[in-house]
């Protein structure tokens, strides 16, 4: 798994991928800082990350596109495959590297909060549960992002799929205010994961979100595993 871990988290800077990534994270978070916090002079970081989050669903996308579809295409999946490594370690050392990449970038974003601390007095309970929701929702967006990429080997529709997916994850809580029935209402309660982040985003650290997102990401995780055992052993 460190080996599988340390190739893919270079490859991220042996490729534009990891500075594209880095480069238009930081540019928007940083626009909607000056927009939210310096012009308005507000102590509150949760307006950042909650317009970052439409964004989000477009960079997603490029961070995990190539993880198992470049693999295919190179054919290097082949010695991959048939390498004395599980495929838990190929699954768990691609997700590892990602999530190192995004937590990263969000840690560079803590800057804001120094400098608002600066000049003011933020609430470090809300910003501190609003950073921890929007860690958990990128574990598992990357988590989707890595099953997708297993189901092709072309790196534009792996990030197309992924786009979609997250998309209709992001929007799927929208139709709650529509539908009657309590099946389907229990159904969307379950794949709606901005219902879920909307608790951090007040400041409140909510256990059962908590546990939502782990387990929404291991399910995902375990997917991308079973995809992959498939083809090892085809």
């Amino acid at each position: 798994m460190k080996a599988i871990f340390r190739r893919e988290l270079r490859a991220y800077f042996q490729t534009p991928v990891g500075y594209i990534f880095i480069g238009m994270f930081l540019a928007v978070s940083g626009y909607f800082f000056a927009v939210s916090n310096l012009l308005t002079k507000s102590p509150d970081l949760g307006q950042v990350l909650s317009n970052m989050l439409l964004m989000f669903l477009f960079l997603i996308p490029i961070l995990t596109m190539r993880l198992l579809s470049e693999e295919k295409n190179s054919r290097t999946d082949q010695l991959l495959l048939t390498a004395p490594v599980s495929v838990r370690s190929i699954v768990l050392g691609k997700f590892a590297a990602a999530a190192v990449i995004y937590l990263l970038t969000l840690a560079i974003t803590l800057l804001y909060f120094f400098i608002i601390n600066l000049y003011g007095t933020p609430d470090v309970s809300k910003i501190f549960c609003n950073y921890l929701g929007f860690v958990l929702l990128g574990l598992a967006f990357i988590s989707v992002g890595l099953f997708v990429s297993s189901l092709t080997q072309n790196q534009a529709t792996a990030a197309i799929g992924t786009f979609a997916a997250l998309m209709f994850l992001y929007a799927v809580d929208w139709s709650r205010t529509v539908v009657h029935s309590k099946i389907l209402s229990g159904i969307i309660n379950c794949i709606s994961v901005t219902k879920w982040y909307a608790e951090f985003e007040l400041g409140v650290l909510s256990v059962p979100a908590i546990v939502y997102y782990l387990s929404f990401t291991a399910v995902f995780l375990l997917f991308t595993m079973c995809i992959v055992d498939k083809r090892r052993w085809s």
